[in-house]
């Protein structure tokens, strides 16, 4: 995201208000761009801590040690955060994404974080037999075989090497 603000992190024995600000800022986006940034960031204090740095916050005044830091992190950003930050990766508390188009020409997606497991995305069209059925990708409109036995899914391919999507009007699949 800032690299200037992430060099701070790194090498800085303050933490400046604008360090702070953004860090704390990231709590009113979900996108995981955002996130991932503020996890890194704060893992790479939290690390410096672990070797004995003296860390000072420039709004608080207060100079961090791993207790005090785990403190900030736990009142101030999400419990998602705060497991990434300080649990181990086997512990650390999952989190759910969907897919949101991020230009009107398609190109882009932004990753949003969502607050369930059951955000749909997919959208069945139609059962090919017991084992395989048609889907589309929801935010991108491109078609899927998914294999209902192991769970996964794969493009469906034109015999012309193409991705389809599903023309719900027409009941069609049309190469893109």
């Amino acid at each position: 995201m800032n690299k200037e603000l992430y060099d701070e992190a790194v090498r800085s024995n303050v933490l400046s208000k604008a360090l702070i600000s953004t860090l704390l800022e990231s709590m009113d986006y979900s996108s995981i761009s955002f996130i991932n940034w503020t996890v890194e960031v704060l893992k790479v204090i939290r690390t410096r801590l672990e070797r004995g740095d003296k860390i000072i916050d420039e709004v608080s005044g207060i100079t961090y040690d791993l207790n005090s830091f785990h403190k900030f992190v736990k009142t101030n950003f999400s419990s998602y955060i705060t497991s990434q930050v300080f649990d181990t990766p086997d512990k650390a508390e999952k989190v759910y994404f969907s897919l949101e188009k991020a230009s009107p020409d398609g190109h882009a997606y932004n990753m949003i974080m969502t607050d369930s497991s059951k955000n749909k995305t997919y959208k069945w069209i139609s059962s090919l037999s017991e084992r395989f059925s048609l889907v589309e990708m929801i935010a991108t409109g491109i078609v899927y075989l998914k294999d209902i036995k192991t769970n996964t899914y794969q493009p469906f391919i034109s015999g012309n090497g193409k991705y389809c999507r599903y023309d719900s009007e027409n009941g069609q699949i049309v190469e893109l």
